[in-house]
């Protein structure tokens, strides 16, 4: 082969072997940016879709995110005041929804109670109707310190002292009644009413529940508590079966505040007709002008 043709097939060899080469290193540059490795990265999942719109009613938010047995809201079991004048008569002065129990009130072991008892009860009681809680307080201790055995005064003590918020001490002057009569109804009552204050709604069921056995035809107050009770346990068919047999025997209306309770019952079904219907029952009775209020613009908002 002659020179010439000799170094011109060289230097055509030589650029060849350099365009293989960048060639080579371009696509190697470009594999290393991608990660590299005998296969090529995964794509990048699509975002997860955004969870279904909750649907069906919400009964936490009736009226309010608030627990409606605190303070300022419609309460069931007893008054927003310290001490409610709405007392019974007589010796026996239970604070509300208990005051209509007076023929309960009357045990075996109350009518034995010595004259010096009989009478801290009854100054007790004065006390509580001048809205005296701490005068009442003390009476009713030296009563059931002279006769131990003094029921109604027992579950009025235990009334004062949840109404001052001393609930441990409240619970144990409810129950104590019990230690000589099983059968002492306002007893199971004041229990389930101070353990609807700690929101233990088993117990408020256990107790209103036995209050039924007790009497369950005319014990309107038992079926509020276990309405009450039910409902918070997301036991909606028995909360309202309880609640409108509280209607029932309360024809009076002595405490409205059941048809209030309904509603929240039939707001966690999702039944707003009766549950409007309910509040506009409950207006019919209602006297606290801040209830009423409130009540009122729910009931728009409806």
């Amino acid at each position: 082969m002659p020179r010439s043709s000799t170094l011109a097939f060289f230097n055509c060899l030589t650029v060849t072997l350099f365009c293989v080469c960048v060639l080579t290193l371009d696509a190697s540059s470009v594999f290393a940016q991608q990660g590299g490795g005998a296969h090529p990265p995964p794509p990048t999942p699509a975002p997860a879709p955004p969870p279904p719109a909750r649907t069906g009613p919400d009964p936490t938010n009736f009226p309010s995110a608030k627990n409606p047995w605190e303070e300022n809201e419609l309460l069931y079991g007893r008054s927003k005041n310290a001490v409610s004048p709405m007392i019974g008569k007589g010796d026996n002065c239970f604070l509300p929804p208990l005051n209509g129990l007076d023929h309960f009130s009357v045990g075996v072991a109350d009518l034995q109670a010595p004259s010096k008892a009989q009478k801290e009860q009854r100054d007790g009681c004065a006390a509580l109707r001048n809205s005296k809680a701490v005068e009442a307080e003390a009476h009713l201790r030296k009563a059931v310190k002279q006769w131990p055995n003094y029921s109604a005064a027992w579950v009025v003590l235990g009334q004062v002292l949840e109404s001052q918020q001393k609930f441990d001490e409240a619970y144990s002057a409810c129950s104590h009644p019990l230690t000589t009569d099983s059968n002492y109804l306002p007893a199971y009552l004041c229990m389930a009413d101070v353990s609807a204050h700690s929101e233990n709604w088993s117990q408020v069921l256990q107790f209103s529940s036995r209050a039924l056995e007790i009497d369950s035809t005319n014990n309107a107050v038992a079926y509020d508590y276990n309405a009450a009770a039910n409902l918070h346990l997301h036991r909606l068919p028995e909360a309202e079966k309880s609640g409108l047999r509280a209607v029932e025997i309360d024809k009076t209306n002595t405490d409205p505040r059941v048809h209030f309770l309904l509603a929240q019952i039939y707001a966690a079904k999702g039944d707003r007709e009766n549950e409007a219907a309910q509040l506009r029952e409950y207006l019919k009775y209602a006297s606290d002008p801040s209830d009423v209020a409130m009540v009122k613009g729910y009931l728009a908002k409806l």
